[in-house]
Parts: C-alpha cells; sequence; structure tokens
C-alpha cells in the first residue's frame, strides 16, 4: 500500500490524528496500510483466477467475496477479498506477501490474456466500520449486500460476510478529499483496533513468514464461504476436496483468550515444556483488564485439554470459540 510517510503527510496536512483506544461504538475510519492491492485484467480474467482460487468467482456480477489462494498440496499462499469491479478484479491481501503472490500467479499465466498490475502504490484502502449510512462527497452510499458500488470514482463495498464494515477503494488522488470528507463523522483510529476485530470476528490473515503451510479448512476459509466445493478445478483442489469430504483436520484455528500477551508464532503448550499443540496465527495487543485475544492453530485432539501459553503450565488460556 501507499508508504507511511505519504499517509502521515496526508493527515498532517488534514490535521487528522489516528486514535488508539479500544473497539468502541464511535463511527471509525481506519486507514489500511497493512494490505497491499494487485489488479487482474484482461479478457481471460475470469477463467484465470476461477482456476487459481478456491473461491467461486462470479463473472457478470459486481461483488466482494473472500477466497484464498493455494499451492498444489492445497495449502494456502494468501488469503483474499476478490472485489470484481467489472472491468477487472481487485486482490486484497496482507502486503508482504506482494511480490511473492505477483511473481507466482504470473507464472500461471502462460497464454491467457491476462495482464496483472501492482496497484498498492496508486491506490488506498480505507476500512469503516459503525455506520448505518455512508454519505461520501454529497451523496449517500447504498450499499446492498456483497455489491460493489462506484461512487465518485471510488469502489466501496462490505467486508466480506461481515457487513457492519465497509471498504473504500479509490485512487492516491482522491485521498485528501476523501479523508476531509470523512473527518466531519469518523474518527480516525489505529489498524491494531481494526486487526482486533477481524480476530474477533475470526477473519485471519496469512503473512509471509506462514505462507503454504495450512489448508483453508484449518484457518476456517470454508466456514467464512472462502472455499467452492461444486466449482471446478483449481490448484489445490483435490487435497482440499478431499479433506473436505473425510470431514476432520488435524489442526483447527480457535479464538482465544490469554491473560499473557503472545505474539505472532509463539507455541501453546499442554502441561509440559515439550508438550507443544498449537500455535498463534494472528495475535492483538492485551486490554485494560490483561485479556489479550489470539487467533490460534491448535491440534484438533487436543482441544479438550487444559491449555497453556507458556511452557511451565503459568498462564492457562481460554478457547472462546
Amino acid at each position: 500500500m501507499i508508504e507511511n510517510n505519504v499517509w502521515k503527510s496526508i493527515l498532517k496536512r488534514q490535521a487528522i490524528a489516528i486514535k488508539k483506544y479500544t473497539i468502541d461504538d464511535n463511527p471509525s475510519a481506519f486507514p489500511l496500510l497493512e494490505f497491499s492491492i494487485i489488479e487482474v485484467a484482461g479478457n481471460d480474467r475470469y477463467s484465470f483466477l476461477q482456476n487459481q482460487l478456491t473461491g467461486n468467482l462470479k463473472k457478470n456480477k459486481k461483488i466482494s467475496q473472500l477466497s484464498a489462494w493455494c499451492n498444489p498440496k492445497g495449502r494456502v499462499i494468501a488469503n483474499l477479498i476478490v472485489i470484481n469491479t467489472g472491468e477487472s478484479y481487485l486482490l486484497i491481501f496482507k502486503k508482504d506477501l506482494k511480490d511473492y503472490v505477483q511473481e507466482k500467479l504470473s507464472m500461471y499465466i502462460l497464454r491467457s490474456e491476462v495482464i496483472i498490475n501492482d496497484l498498492s502504490n496508486l491506490y488506498f484502502l480505507l476500512g469503516l466500520s459503525n455506520i448505518d449510512k455512508l454519505k461520501l462527497d454529497d451523496s449517500t452510499v447504498l450499499l446492498s449486500g456483497n455489491d460493489v458500488e462506484f461512487v465518485n470514482k471510488k469502489y466501496i463495498t462490505r467486508l466480506p460476510n461481515f457487513s457492519e464494515r465497509i471498504l473504500i477503494i479509490g485512487n492516491i488522488e482522491l485521498l485528501d478529499s476523501t479523508l476531509s470528507d470523512l473527518k466531519k463523522t469518523f474518527d480516525f483510529v489505529d489498524y491494531s483496533v481494526w486487526k482486533k476485530l477481524d480476530i474477533l470476528s475470526k477473519l485471519p490473515w496469512i503473512n509471509f513468514d506462514i505462507k503454504e503451510k495450512y489448508l483453508p479448512q484449518m484457518i476456517d476459509l470454508d466456514k467464512l464461504n472462502a472455499v467452492s466445493f461444486k466449482k471446478g478445478c483449481y490448484t489445490g483442489q483435490e487435497i482440499i476436496a478431499r479433506a473436505h469430504y473425510r470431514g476432520k483436520v488435524k489442526r483447527i484455528m480457535k479464538l482465544i483468550c490469554s491473560k499473557r500477551e503472545l505474539h505472532h508464532g509463539d507455541h501453546l503448550y499442554m502441561n509440559n515444556p515439550k508438550g507443544k499443540v498449537g500455535e498463534i496465527l494472528n495475535s492483538s495487543s492485551s486490554q485494560p483488564n490483561g485479556d489479550s485475544f489470539h487467533l490460534a492453530i491448535i491440534e484438533s485432539d487436543k482441544l479438550n485439554h487444559d491449555l497453556f501459553a507458556d511452557p511451565l503450565s503459568k498462564y492457562k488460556i481460554r478457547i472462546i470459540k
């Protein structure tokens, strides 16, 4: 995405302060700098992505949806928000995967009439929460389901599966005017709060260092309608389908609560230092009461045991859902 210094310059010019606080009910806007946007365009864009992604894409319907791109072994390279603009598909995913995804995805183009463009430094991405009606540039934006609306040269849609949150995507040239408009109604809030909303909603994000490690079912992407078991073949489909029809996977994602602050990659234990039974996928900072919430991958047959955030079994974790 756009470099932090560009954002800071625009926010300073607009006299907008980014607040860092816990989740509340105020209308909030979030600069989503942790994500990249690439565009897949060309006459064969639909068939190309349909043969690569886990989700069943809509060819002629302007909607947003969750999906994933996997390797031939069915392990998730990146999970994505896919936005069909009608003229191209926009893929939104964690920014540390951008170069890897763009390079690897380009290898599959072959003779397809497809162009992949990096829009990360040309477009901005904003998230909104706690709003009933969105008004931009004196226009009220009416959003139905996951439809994508094009309003004043900006794409606007609801976060797939989480209708209480909205995404705005636009050219960097429109960022100044957009922020000026939004600051009349919204508090601007640090990404850490948006991340916590994702975690509490059990919406995971794959980063570069955990790419190609988990099946989609291990991180609940099937439950988020990001995987189709009815569409035709796509990369990794055979293994993903086999796990689905078998009915279970060896590891599964859970929302957990801990009194000990945990970080991405930290291990979970049973009752001895050698009893590693899970690891933290996505983490959030501690609440004022000391609780911290995380998404963790845990061995399925260990879910009924007491689990701890440390090898000495001092900090017992609580599985929320």
